[in-house]
């Protein structure tokens, strides 16, 4: 009994132990499913964020691509637009010039169409109507009544021939139906007549009786004028008005030429004495001046030398006296420029007239030419030169 008993307990044991045995053997057996478990569930894990890290990355690219596409993209569109616009502003600069340049030339077309050349014709105009009123005298006496000490005192009483130049300063409305007391008319009644004054120097019209034997040619610019009918003559009647201590006079004169008559009165529209002024600038635009010449007071002188046809001479001004009104040039004078009008540059002088010279008397020099021909073309690289000093009286500055 106690060994069956035994035998019964050890089996018990046996059966325990094995219960046991088997229970570590299932606890082992879930502690290594737990761990399979365990390690599955890890792998798992680890698989999950590796496919998270993966997908990251992968928008991360797309973004980064997409991100460089509209980079570039929009830097294109930048550039495309900033050339549009370079291209834009050189198109308006462009435009601005042109129209810059159309405007300078439209304002510089103006002003030469209308200042410029208005006051180039004017100066020729007024220059022009100067020499019109200049006038060759051609004296048939000498009068008796000259003093000793006179220069033509050798010549009195005598019918020789002097001449000399003289310019217009008056002319009076016309006469109608009065007598006229012209060579030509002898009293007899002339249907239109005009008298007017021509300033001369004294002494190459002394007196009336002088005056009287003075025939004044008009238009005598060149020597066809004489052929063609161009110049014109007129005669003196008396001597109104004169000043010996300046060797100045006042002649008056007539004609019943109406052609004449009619020239005239359209030039007394223009007086010696009026604003006009004939100053370098205006001198060079007539062709009156060379190029280069230094800056000067200038004179010029229109005049009939040796009764030629008239011819202008320009030379500078030397000196000037204010109270005896003297003025000294050496513009280029000869026999028969006496009486002739004296422009000053820079200034008109109210009726100046040259009166004679002292020193050696030339025109050799190139700046005398015939009154057309300086109106025609500029003088180049003429220098004068020339020893003669000239002088003329009764000037004011106006």
């Amino acid at each position: 009994m106690v060994d069956d008993m035994l035998e019964e307990e050890d089996e018990v044991e046996e059966e325990e132990e094995e219960e046991e045995e088997e229970e570590e053997e299932e606890e082992e057996e879930e502690e290594e499913e737990e761990e399979e478990e365990k390690i599955w569930t890890m792998e798992s894990k680890d698989g999950d964020n590796l496919s998270v890290v993966t997908h990251f990355i992968s928008i991360s690219i797309v973004i980064v691509v997409v991100v460089v596409v509209v980079v570039v993209v929009v830097v294109e569109v930048v550039m495309v637009a900033v050339e549009v616009i370079l291209v834009i502003l050189v198109i308006v600069v462009v435009v601005v010039l042109v129209v810059v340049v159309v405007v300078v030339v439209v304002v510089v077309v103006v002003v030469v169409v209308v200042v410029v050349y208005p006051q180039s014709g004017h100066q020729r105009e007024v220059f022009k109507s100067r020499i019109d009123w200049t006038v060759r005298l051609r004296v048939d006496c000498t009068s008796r009544a000259r003093p000793d000490k006179d220069n033509m005192a050798e010549y009195r009483g005598t019918k020789k021939m002097r001449v000399g130049t003289g310019f217009v300063w008056h002319v009076s409305k016309p006469e109608y139906n009065e007598p006229c007391v012209c060579p030509i008319c002898h009293g007899k009644v002339a249907r239109k007549q005009w008298r007017f004054g021509v300033r001369t120097a004294k002494h190459v019209v002394y007196n009336t009786e002088e005056a009287k034997k003075t025939k004044l040619d008009f238009f005598y610019d060149d020597d066809s004028c004489k052929s063609d009918g161009r110049m014109k003559s007129a005669w003196g009647v008396e001597v109104g008005w004169y000043r010996p201590d300046r060797d100045m006079c006042d002649m008056w004169c007539v004609t019943c030429d109406e052609d004449l008559g009619e020239k005239i009165e359209k030039l007394d529209g223009r007086y010696w004495f009026d604003n006009d002024k004939l100053n370098r600038q205006g001198l060079s635009e007539l062709g009156l001046l060379p190029s280069g010449d230094k800056d000067c007071h200038l004179a010029l002188i229109v005049s009939h030398p040796h009764g030629q046809p008239k011819k202008i001479t320009v030379g500078e001004v030397t000196h000037r006296d204010e109270e005896k009104r003297r003025l000294d040039y050496n513009t280029p004078t000869c026999p028969g420029s006496s009486g002739a009008r004296v422009f000053w540059s820079d200034r008109l002088m109210l009726l100046p007239v040259h009166s004679g010279s002292f020193g050696k008397t030339s025109t050799e020099n190139n700046n005398e030419l015939n009154v057309f021909q300086r109106l025609s073309r500029k003088l180049r690289r003429h220098k004068t030169e020339q020893g003669q000093i000239n002088f003329g009286y009764g000037w004011v500055e106006i």
